[in-house]
């Protein structure tokens, strides 16, 4: 027979791996239903990639990092199924919900940490801000909580590996996603904040010292992110991660559909959804703790880094809002600690958790049709999957074909070659030289194969060139769902 711990350390250890056993438990379902177009499009490109392209070159192009692409190499070696890239985003929700439970007991006790990690377990999951994808989010979000975990080890501990650990966990971070520097504030904060728990206060030089130390270890990564952008072909790696966006918003190119405002707009409500109540409850918990000026410092810190990455881009995805998930559940957790009646907590956290609850709840009784329409990516990755069956069939495996103008996960799952390398809408919106790019595409002798047509030429292309070229070499086949086939004329 197995005993029960005494220990109260031993108890929150436990409570705390049964937070992670309910976070995987929870996100388990979605291997199921499907991948993302981004999910699908980072597999195309690190599949291209294995095979011998060059990363940021037209044949795997890409404005992400090569942590992201290379994680995702890792995945297809694993298995070259959709679950593969679902269960990365599994076991990175019981990551996060380890190092949050971690975090909260070092800034504000055991009890605080189990629940921290048990609120995260259900809140991470945020269906309408796609906790459960694997985008580059969500990876950025566990290194950099990892790094901020390490870096309150180092200031518990003393320890001075933690902190290099702890760079190196924040640099990992910026390799995933552009906007994953939230890691590397909030180590910068700790290191700045002085004194290790139980010592005197560090002088100027120890302070100097230490944050030597932390950007050493996020050099690592860093720098061998660069050294490969080098060897790669600086001013391909460059443009391709900074330097397009840069100069699309000096030009006023952020998008010629969107304003940035009514992105944000269209975003933000389903993001509130899931993401409204612990926000309420941060704002609390902030407020109740504000004495607290460490606990202060670094949550503050944690949130305002990772709402500017969210900006950053421009687009408002609400898979963008992901990162700042983790500071708001530590803030709002401790929220729910400054109440002073135990039933008046126990509903705090319930309700914290409530509108994610009522949506998986509402899933187990739905119908397959309901569970498709509800589940983001599901309905549609199903019907990108019908029409990738389609295209193979009437292709052959060396044929380059072109989907205009963003379905990239369909590149991956029919496993055909792109003929251009823009595979996403944003950029052709963005880069000056891509609309001239995809003219000469469709103008030249060794033109695709076959065409998907979702979005209409003109749109695309205000001109009329690109569908005026598409009319003369290709013709109809097919229309299936939304998409219309085109296949060469000669």
């Amino acid at each position: 027979m197995f005993r029960r711990p005494s220990n109260p350390t031993a108890l929150a250890v436990a409570a705390i791996c049964g937070a992670a056993v309910v976070a995987a438990g929870l996100r388990l379902p979605f291997i199921w239903t499907g991948v993302s177009i981004d999910e699908g499009g980072f597999a195309y490109v690190a599949q291209q990639w294995a095979r011998g392209g060059r990363l940021y070159d037209d044949d795997a192009w890409i404005d992400r990092p090569q942590g992201l692409i290379l994680a995702y190499r890792m995945l297809l070696a694993i298995g070259d199924g959709q679950w593969t890239i679902r269960l990365a985003a599994v076991l990175s929700g019981v990551a996060l919900t380890v190092f949050i439970g971690l975090i909260g007991w070092l800034l504000l006790g055991r009890a605080c940490g189990v629940a921290a990690a048990a609120v995260y377990a259900v809140v991470g999951v945020a269906p309408h801000t796609e906790g459960f994808t694997f985008n580059g989010e969500l990876p950025a979000s566990v290194f950099a909580t990892a790094a901020v975990a390490a870096a309150l080890w180092w200031r518990r501990v003393g320890a001075i590996g933690w902190l290099f650990a702890a760079g190196v966990a924040a640099g990992g971070a910026l390799t995933m996603k552009q906007s994953g520097f939230d890691g590397l504030v909030v180590g910068l904060v700790v290191v700045v904040a002085g004194s290790v728990s139980g010592r005197h206060p560090n002088s100027v030089v120890r302070r100097l010292s230490n944050a030597a130390a932390f950007l050493a270890g996020a050099a690592v990564p860093l720098g061998a992110s660069a050294l490969h952008g080098a060897l790669t072909g600086w001013g391909r790696y460059w443009d391709a991660l900074f330097g397009y966006q840069i100069e699309a918003i000096l030009a006023g190119r952020v998008d010629k559909y969107q304003s940035r405002w009514d992105g944000f707009h269209d975003s933000i409500g389903l993001v509130a959804i899931d993401l409204g109540l612990p926000l309420l409850g941060a704002i609390f918990g902030l407020w109740a703790w504000r004495r607290r000026r460490f606990f202060l410092g670094v949550l503050v810190a944690w949130f305002l880094a990772a709402i500017v990455g969210v900006n950053l881009g421009g687009a408002y995805w609400p898979h963008y809002y992901i990162q700042a998930i983790p500071p708001l559940v530590l803030a709002s957790v401790a929220g729910v600690a400054a109440l002073n009646r135990r039933l008046w907590r126990a509903t705090a956290a319930v309700a914290l958790t409530a509108p994610v609850l009522v949506w998986l709840v509402a899933l187990i009784p739905a119908s397959a049709q309901d569970r498709q329409s509800t589940v983001p990516y599901y309905a549609r990755a199903l019907r990108d999957e019908r029409i990738a069956a389609a295209i193979e069939q009437r292709t052959r495996p060396g044929d380059r074909i072109y989907i205009l103008e963003a379905e990239a996960n369909i590149y991956w799952l029919a496993q055909r070659t792109a003929a251009y390398p823009y595979i996403w809408g944003k950029p052709i919106d963005k880069i000056p030289t891509a609309i001239p790019r995809l003219q000469d595409m469709f103008a030249a002798e060794d033109r695709p194969v076959l065409v998907g047509v979702q979005t209409p030429p003109d749109r695309v292309d205000d001109s009329g060139t690109v569908g005026r070229l598409l009319e003369m070499h290709y013709r109809p086949v097919q229309t299936l769902e939304g998409m219309t086939l085109y296949v060469r004329r000669d």
